[in-house]
Protein backbone atom coordinates (compact mmCIF):
# COMPACT_ATOMS: atom_id res chain seq x y z
CA UNK A 1 0.00 0.00 0.00
CA UNK A 2 1.38 3.32 -1.23
CA UNK A 3 1.90 6.47 1.71
CA UNK A 4 -0.58 8.07 1.88
CA UNK A 5 1.28 11.55 0.41
CA UNK A 6 1.70 9.43 -2.28
CA UNK A 7 -1.94 8.27 -3.05
CA UNK A 8 -3.17 9.79 -6.41
CA UNK A 9 -6.52 9.34 -5.61
CA UNK A 10 -5.99 11.42 -2.01
CA UNK A 11 -4.29 13.93 -4.50
CA UNK A 12 -7.28 14.16 -6.71
CA UNK A 13 -10.20 14.72 -4.22
CA UNK A 14 -7.25 17.59 -2.88
CA UNK A 15 -7.11 18.91 -6.15
CA UNK A 16 -10.72 18.91 -7.21
CA UNK A 17 -11.69 20.54 -3.70
CA UNK A 18 -9.02 23.48 -4.19
CA UNK A 19 -8.06 24.48 -7.17
CA UNK A 20 -10.96 24.63 -9.47
CA UNK A 21 -13.56 26.07 -6.89
CA UNK A 22 -11.48 28.16 -4.47
CA UNK A 23 -8.02 28.89 -6.18
CA UNK A 24 -8.97 29.67 -9.31
CA UNK A 25 -12.63 30.59 -9.00
CA UNK A 26 -13.79 28.68 -12.24
CA UNK A 27 -17.52 28.25 -13.67
CA UNK A 28 -19.20 25.08 -11.96
CA UNK A 29 -18.99 23.80 -15.79
CA UNK A 30 -15.60 24.04 -15.57
CA UNK A 31 -15.19 22.15 -11.86
CA UNK A 32 -17.57 19.42 -13.88
CA UNK A 33 -15.44 19.06 -16.46
CA UNK A 34 -12.14 18.74 -14.62
CA UNK A 35 -13.92 15.92 -12.07
CA UNK A 36 -15.26 14.02 -15.38
CA UNK A 37 -11.68 13.57 -16.77
CA UNK A 38 -10.02 12.82 -13.75
CA UNK A 39 -12.79 10.08 -13.32
CA UNK A 40 -12.33 9.21 -16.53
CA UNK A 41 -8.29 8.89 -16.01
CA UNK A 42 -8.08 6.91 -12.87
CA UNK A 43 -10.15 3.54 -13.94
CA UNK A 44 -7.80 3.51 -17.21
CA UNK A 45 -4.54 4.08 -15.88
CA UNK A 46 -5.84 1.32 -12.60
CA UNK A 47 -6.14 -1.14 -15.50
CA UNK A 48 -2.72 -0.38 -17.22
CA UNK A 49 -1.59 -1.01 -13.53
CA UNK A 50 -3.27 -4.04 -12.84
CA UNK A 51 -4.42 -2.17 -9.28
CA UNK A 52 -7.63 -0.68 -7.82
CA UNK A 53 -8.35 2.64 -8.00
CA UNK A 54 -7.57 3.15 -4.39
CA UNK A 55 -4.07 1.71 -4.88
CA UNK A 56 -2.58 3.84 -7.36
CA UNK A 57 0.43 5.68 -6.66
CA UNK A 58 1.48 9.40 -8.16
CA UNK A 59 4.52 7.49 -9.78
CA UNK A 60 1.89 5.37 -11.99
CA UNK A 61 0.34 8.56 -13.44
CA UNK A 62 3.29 8.49 -16.11
CA UNK A 63 3.71 10.92 -18.87
CA UNK A 64 2.91 8.07 -21.26
CA UNK A 65 -0.24 6.78 -19.56
CA UNK A 66 -1.30 9.82 -20.50
CA UNK A 67 -0.10 10.26 -23.89
CA UNK A 68 -2.11 6.76 -24.42
CA UNK A 69 -4.91 7.95 -21.83
CA UNK A 70 -5.34 11.04 -24.70
CA UNK A 71 -5.39 8.53 -27.76
CA UNK A 72 -7.83 6.16 -26.03
CA UNK A 73 -10.09 9.39 -25.70
CA UNK A 74 -9.69 10.46 -29.39
CA UNK A 75 -10.06 6.48 -30.87
CA UNK A 76 -11.96 4.73 -28.45
CA UNK A 77 -14.21 6.93 -27.51
CA UNK A 78 -15.10 9.33 -30.70
CA UNK A 79 -13.56 12.33 -28.62
CA UNK A 80 -12.64 16.03 -30.69
CA UNK A 81 -9.71 17.28 -30.51
CA UNK A 82 -10.99 19.85 -28.65
CA UNK A 83 -12.47 17.84 -25.84
CA UNK A 84 -8.80 15.74 -25.77
CA UNK A 85 -7.30 18.86 -25.31
CA UNK A 86 -9.62 19.79 -22.14
CA UNK A 87 -8.84 16.57 -20.35
CA UNK A 88 -4.74 17.56 -20.64
CA UNK A 89 -5.53 20.65 -19.24
CA UNK A 90 -7.03 19.19 -15.89
CA UNK A 91 -4.29 16.69 -16.00
CA UNK A 92 -1.70 19.57 -16.34
CA UNK A 93 -2.99 21.61 -13.87
CA UNK A 94 -3.69 18.33 -11.65
CA UNK A 95 0.41 18.21 -11.80
CA UNK A 96 0.99 21.59 -11.27
CA UNK A 97 -1.07 21.30 -8.20
CA UNK A 98 1.07 18.28 -6.56
CA UNK A 99 4.51 19.53 -7.13
CA UNK A 100 3.69 23.22 -5.67
CA UNK A 101 2.82 20.85 -2.49
CA UNK A 102 5.82 18.33 -2.89
CA UNK A 103 9.25 19.47 -4.16
CA UNK A 104 9.85 15.52 -5.05
CA UNK A 105 7.46 15.84 -7.60
CA UNK A 106 8.75 18.59 -9.78
CA UNK A 107 10.48 16.18 -11.97
CA UNK A 108 7.31 14.18 -12.44
CA UNK A 109 5.15 17.59 -13.10
CA UNK A 110 7.51 18.13 -15.80
CA UNK A 111 7.41 15.29 -17.81
CA UNK A 112 2.93 15.14 -17.58
CA UNK A 113 3.13 19.28 -18.41
CA UNK A 114 5.38 18.87 -21.39
CA UNK A 115 2.42 16.77 -23.14
CA UNK A 116 1.48 19.39 -25.67
CA UNK A 117 -1.92 20.52 -26.76
CA UNK A 118 -2.97 19.51 -29.97
CA UNK A 119 -3.39 21.62 -32.60
CA UNK A 120 -7.33 21.77 -33.38
CA UNK A 121 -9.05 22.62 -36.28
CA UNK A 122 -11.96 25.34 -35.88
CA UNK A 123 -15.27 23.49 -36.68
CA UNK A 124 -16.82 25.02 -39.67
CA UNK A 125 -19.53 27.85 -38.50
CA UNK A 126 -23.04 26.70 -38.83
CA UNK A 127 -25.85 28.73 -38.92
CA UNK A 128 -29.55 29.50 -40.48
CA UNK A 129 -31.27 31.38 -42.61
CA UNK A 130 -34.32 34.36 -40.94
CA UNK A 131 -36.61 32.43 -42.67
CA UNK A 132 -35.81 28.67 -41.67
CA UNK A 133 -35.29 30.39 -37.89
CA UNK A 134 -39.38 31.83 -38.45
CA UNK A 135 -40.23 28.18 -39.68
CA UNK A 136 -38.86 26.69 -36.18
CA UNK A 137 -39.65 28.87 -34.00
CA UNK A 138 -43.48 28.56 -35.53
CA UNK A 139 -43.48 24.91 -34.93
CA UNK A 140 -44.34 24.46 -31.63
CA UNK A 141 -48.13 24.18 -30.64
CA UNK A 142 -48.99 27.28 -28.88
CA UNK A 143 -52.00 25.71 -27.77
CA UNK A 144 -50.61 23.40 -25.48
CA UNK A 145 -48.64 24.59 -21.96
CA UNK A 146 -45.49 23.01 -23.14
CA UNK A 147 -45.87 24.44 -27.11
CA UNK A 148 -45.84 28.06 -25.29
CA UNK A 149 -43.14 27.33 -23.46
CA UNK A 150 -40.65 26.05 -26.64
CA UNK A 151 -42.02 28.98 -28.00
CA UNK A 152 -40.89 31.71 -26.05
CA UNK A 153 -37.48 29.22 -25.41
CA UNK A 154 -36.44 29.51 -29.14
CA UNK A 155 -37.40 32.94 -29.47
CA UNK A 156 -35.55 33.68 -26.48
CA UNK A 157 -32.02 31.84 -27.60
CA UNK A 158 -32.68 32.94 -31.56
CA UNK A 159 -33.09 37.14 -29.76
CA UNK A 160 -30.63 36.97 -27.24
CA UNK A 161 -27.79 34.41 -28.94
CA UNK A 162 -28.00 32.35 -25.47
CA UNK A 163 -25.97 29.55 -24.74
CA UNK A 164 -28.03 26.48 -23.65
CA UNK A 165 -26.31 27.08 -19.87
CA UNK A 166 -27.24 30.62 -19.55
CA UNK A 167 -31.01 30.24 -21.79
CA UNK A 168 -31.33 27.25 -18.03
CA UNK A 169 -30.11 29.59 -15.66
CA UNK A 170 -32.38 32.48 -16.07
CA UNK A 171 -34.94 33.30 -13.36
CA UNK A 172 -37.86 35.22 -13.32
CA UNK A 173 -35.86 38.18 -11.39
CA UNK A 174 -33.75 38.66 -14.13
CA UNK A 175 -36.56 39.64 -16.60
CA UNK A 176 -37.57 43.29 -16.75
CA UNK A 177 -40.51 42.90 -18.86
CA UNK A 178 -42.57 46.30 -19.07
CA UNK A 179 -46.53 45.68 -19.08
CA UNK A 180 -48.50 46.20 -22.58
CA UNK A 181 -45.98 47.34 -24.91
CA UNK A 182 -43.30 45.21 -24.08
CA UNK A 183 -40.77 48.23 -24.97
CA UNK A 184 -37.46 48.24 -23.29
CA UNK A 185 -37.93 44.62 -22.34
CA UNK A 186 -34.45 43.07 -21.17
CA UNK A 187 -32.82 40.06 -19.69
CA UNK A 188 -29.81 40.02 -17.04
CA UNK A 189 -27.52 37.07 -18.37
CA UNK A 190 -25.59 35.12 -16.02
CA UNK A 191 -22.63 33.78 -18.57
CA UNK A 192 -19.31 31.93 -18.48
CA UNK A 193 -17.00 32.64 -15.99
CA UNK A 194 -19.45 34.66 -13.75
CA UNK A 195 -19.48 37.75 -16.48
CA UNK A 196 -23.05 39.24 -16.35
CA UNK A 197 -24.95 40.99 -19.43
CA UNK A 198 -28.04 42.68 -19.95
CA UNK A 199 -29.59 42.19 -23.44
CA UNK A 200 -32.64 43.56 -25.02
CA UNK A 201 -35.42 41.28 -26.26
CA UNK A 202 -37.90 41.94 -29.09
CA UNK A 203 -41.43 42.72 -28.27
CA UNK A 204 -42.69 39.27 -29.29
CA UNK A 205 -40.31 37.85 -26.75
CA UNK A 206 -41.36 39.40 -24.14
CA UNK A 207 -44.78 38.77 -24.64
CA UNK A 208 -43.90 35.53 -25.37
CA UNK A 209 -42.18 35.00 -22.05
CA UNK A 210 -44.49 36.88 -20.12
CA UNK A 211 -47.37 34.71 -21.20
CA UNK A 212 -45.55 31.84 -19.53
CA UNK A 213 -46.69 33.10 -15.97
CA UNK A 214 -50.05 31.78 -15.73
CA UNK A 215 -48.38 27.86 -16.78
CA UNK A 216 -45.44 28.36 -13.84
CA UNK A 217 -45.58 25.85 -11.45
CA UNK A 218 -46.18 27.84 -8.22
CA UNK A 219 -42.98 28.98 -6.41
CA UNK A 220 -40.53 27.98 -9.49
CA UNK A 221 -38.01 30.75 -10.41
CA UNK A 222 -36.90 29.45 -12.95
CA UNK A 223 -38.22 31.00 -16.59
CA UNK A 224 -38.08 28.02 -18.20
CA UNK A 225 -39.46 24.73 -17.43
CA UNK A 226 -40.10 21.04 -19.30
CA UNK A 227 -43.37 19.00 -19.94
CA UNK A 228 -42.19 17.46 -17.09
CA UNK A 229 -42.90 20.43 -14.72
CA UNK A 230 -39.58 20.73 -14.24
CA UNK A 231 -36.56 23.47 -15.18
CA UNK A 232 -35.57 22.94 -18.12
CA UNK A 233 -31.73 21.13 -18.66
CA UNK A 234 -29.05 22.11 -21.23
CA UNK A 235 -29.82 18.05 -22.80
CA UNK A 236 -33.43 19.47 -22.82
CA UNK A 237 -32.92 22.28 -24.97
CA UNK A 238 -30.75 19.85 -27.14
CA UNK A 239 -33.79 17.68 -27.39
CA UNK A 240 -36.18 20.55 -28.22
CA UNK A 241 -34.17 22.05 -30.65
CA UNK A 242 -34.12 18.38 -32.33
CA UNK A 243 -38.22 18.15 -32.37
CA UNK A 244 -38.35 22.15 -33.64
CA UNK A 245 -35.81 21.10 -36.78
CA UNK A 246 -37.52 17.83 -37.26
CA UNK A 247 -40.93 20.17 -38.23
CA UNK A 248 -38.81 21.92 -41.27
CA UNK A 249 -38.42 20.11 -44.06
CA UNK A 250 -34.97 22.29 -45.10
CA UNK A 251 -33.53 21.07 -42.10
CA UNK A 252 -33.91 17.33 -42.26
CA UNK A 253 -30.70 15.56 -41.51
CA UNK A 254 -29.13 18.24 -40.08
CA UNK A 255 -27.90 18.73 -36.06
CA UNK A 256 -29.35 22.02 -34.99
CA UNK A 257 -27.55 22.73 -31.98
CA UNK A 258 -28.32 25.72 -29.52
CA UNK A 259 -24.78 27.54 -30.75
CA UNK A 260 -26.44 26.83 -34.11
CA UNK A 261 -28.94 29.55 -33.05
CA UNK A 262 -26.81 31.47 -31.36
CA UNK A 263 -24.41 32.14 -34.67
CA UNK A 264 -27.49 32.76 -36.53
CA UNK A 265 -28.01 35.17 -34.00
CA UNK A 266 -24.95 36.78 -34.68
CA UNK A 267 -24.96 36.49 -38.52
CA UNK A 268 -28.25 38.07 -38.66
CA UNK A 269 -27.20 41.28 -36.44
CA UNK A 270 -24.26 41.68 -38.75
CA UNK A 271 -26.46 41.90 -41.52
CA UNK A 272 -28.43 44.51 -40.29
CA UNK A 273 -25.69 46.93 -39.84
CA UNK A 274 -24.33 46.26 -36.80
CA UNK A 275 -20.89 46.93 -35.63
CA UNK A 276 -18.73 43.74 -34.35
CA UNK A 277 -18.24 44.94 -31.06
CA UNK A 278 -21.77 45.20 -30.01
CA UNK A 279 -22.21 41.87 -31.23
CA UNK A 280 -19.26 40.91 -29.20
CA UNK A 281 -21.07 42.80 -26.09
CA UNK A 282 -24.74 41.00 -27.05
CA UNK A 283 -22.79 37.71 -26.93
CA UNK A 284 -20.61 37.90 -24.08
CA UNK A 285 -16.98 37.11 -25.87
CA UNK A 286 -14.26 38.41 -24.14
CA UNK A 287 -12.04 38.69 -27.24
CA UNK A 288 -13.45 40.53 -30.26
CA UNK A 289 -10.80 37.48 -32.27
CA UNK A 290 -13.62 35.54 -31.13
CA UNK A 291 -16.68 37.47 -32.66
CA UNK A 292 -14.34 38.37 -35.99
CA UNK A 293 -15.34 34.54 -37.35
CA UNK A 294 -18.73 35.88 -37.87
CA UNK A 295 -17.57 38.57 -40.54
CA UNK A 296 -15.80 35.74 -42.04
CA UNK A 297 -18.39 33.36 -43.00
CA UNK A 298 -20.81 35.54 -44.38
CA UNK A 299 -20.64 34.77 -48.42
CA UNK A 300 -23.04 37.40 -49.21
CA UNK A 301 -21.43 40.51 -47.04
CA UNK A 302 -18.17 39.43 -49.02
CA UNK A 303 -19.72 39.32 -52.55
CA UNK A 304 -21.09 42.97 -52.20
CA UNK A 305 -17.75 43.66 -50.29
CA UNK A 306 -16.25 42.43 -53.80
CA UNK A 307 -18.68 44.54 -56.06
CA UNK A 308 -17.96 47.63 -54.23
CA UNK A 309 -14.40 47.70 -54.52
CA UNK A 310 -14.12 46.09 -57.66
CA UNK A 311 -12.08 48.23 -60.47
CA UNK A 312 -13.58 46.59 -63.42
CA UNK A 313 -12.35 44.08 -66.09
CA UNK A 314 -8.59 43.43 -66.64
CA UNK A 315 -8.75 45.50 -70.21
CA UNK A 316 -10.01 48.89 -68.52
CA UNK A 317 -7.48 51.86 -67.86
CA UNK A 318 -6.38 52.28 -64.32
CA UNK A 319 -7.98 55.42 -62.46
CA UNK A 320 -5.31 56.47 -61.38
CA UNK A 321 -1.93 58.27 -62.58
CA UNK A 322 1.18 59.03 -60.70
CA UNK A 323 1.92 62.47 -59.40
CA UNK A 324 5.51 63.38 -59.58
CA UNK A 325 7.99 61.80 -58.38
CA UNK A 326 8.85 59.60 -55.06
CA UNK A 327 8.26 62.41 -52.46
CA UNK A 328 5.48 63.89 -53.95
CA UNK A 329 3.73 60.72 -54.03
CA UNK A 330 4.41 59.84 -50.60
CA UNK A 331 3.48 63.58 -49.64
CA UNK A 332 0.07 63.09 -50.85
CA UNK A 333 -0.76 60.08 -49.21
Amino acid sequence: MPERNSVLGTWIKRFLLEYPPTERNLALNTQKSYRDGLTLLLPFVAKRCGKPVERLAVDDLSADRVTTFLGHLEQERGCSVQTRNLRLTAIRSLARYIAVRNAARVEWAGNIRAIPLKKAVRPRITWLSAETMDAMIAGPDRQTAAGRVEHALLLFLYNTGARASEAVGLKVEDLHLPERTGENARATIHGKGGKIRVTPIWTSTAKAIAALSGDRPTGCASVFWSRHRKPYTRHGIIELLERAAARVPELKGQRITPHVLRHSCACHLLRSGVDINTIRAWLGHVSLDTTNIYAEVDLKMKEEAMKSTCSGDAGDKPRWKARGGLLEQLKAI
